[in-house]
């Protein structure tokens, strides 16, 4: 019984990670950032990302020469 719990909840940690994941990529924000939130926080970090502000996207690349 305890290696079947393991088991759902390594893939319910892994399932709210790639959801995280692909709500962080429609946020602007890199897809490695949503999964560890999705992965260590579950649902609530889903919600979380979801109640995110979109992030701006950088139009003006500055290499540090201005």
């Amino acid at each position: 019984m305890t290696n079947s719990f393991f088991l759902f909840s390594l893939a319910l940690g892994v399932a709210t990670g790639a959801l995280g994941g692909y709500i962080a990529e429609k946020k602007g924000r890199t897809q490695r950032f949503g999964f560890i939130i999705g992965f260590l926080f579950g649902l609530i970090g889903v919600l979380g990302l979801m109640l995110m502000a979109n992030k701006p996207p950088n139009d003006k690349i500055s290499d540090g020469s201005e």
